[in-house]
């Protein structure tokens, strides 16, 4: 599939890049919610115009790095979903332009901008350097998973701040057993609807508070 770049204004542009080329600015996501993506993608994307409105409507916000290369800020379940559908390009956004600093000097800064998210599928931080390389090289996490069914189901708001979802994820990782989760994907699920309601996860973007 081909498609054609176009302008959006003098501060940010668009233009069409090979999933190929991008590289995540975190290591996992929840396979669930890739799995959403990708039958999403199947029932409104079935012929090629289609999938060229649909990726217009939805262009991949990417920085622009070191060598000319996109990092990907944002959008990582909707582009890994495209690449299991064997779509070639997506629409990038470019919203900033730091590709004329050292590599080293892009990751701090990247991070320091809340752009970049040095965190393994367990939560640990981990070297910004070990990031996957490439969207296919993703992980899973289902604690990511349960975050976004919470949020789906209106247990927290979506808000702007960057990686919000990581928060929660690491909100249930502390609070609900991974045998749990990986044993009974519903019932942790509906523990987790009843924490996101609770004074502890105050303070967490998005929280809604108790529900009366």
């Amino acid at each position: 599939m081909t498609l054609v770049s176009k302008s959006i204004d003098s501060l940010e542009w668009s233009e069409a890049v090979s999933l190929a080329d991008l590289h995540p600015t975190q290591v996992a996501v929840g396979m669930r919610a890739v799995e959403a993506k990708r039958r999403k993608i199947e029932r409104r994307a079935d012929t090629r115009r289609k999938l060229r409105r649909y990726l217009e409507q939805r262009p991949v916000p990417a920085v622009l790095g070191p060598g000319e290369e996109f990092y990907i800020i944002d959008h990582h379940h909707l582009s890994l979903a495209l690449w299991q559908s064997e779509v070639d390009e997506v629409f990038v956004r470019v919203i900033g332009d730091l590709s004329d600093i050292p590599k080293r000097r892009f990751m701090r800064s990247m991070e320091m901008l809340g752009w970049l998210h040095p965190y393994d599928e367990a939560g640990r931080r981990i070297c910004p350097t070990r990031l996957p390389t490439t969207i296919d090289k993703l992980r899973s996490d289902c604690y990511r998973d349960l975050a976004w069914q919470v949020r789906e189901a209106g247990g927290f708001q979506k808000t702007q701040i960057p990686f919000c979802e990581f928060a929660w994820a690491n909100f249930f990782r502390s609070n609900i057993p991974l045998a749990m989760v990986r044993r009974d994907f519903d019932f942790a699920y509906e523990r987790a609807m009843r924490l996101a309601r609770t004074p502890d996860a105050k303070g967490l973007p998005g929280h809604i508070g108790a529900a009366f």
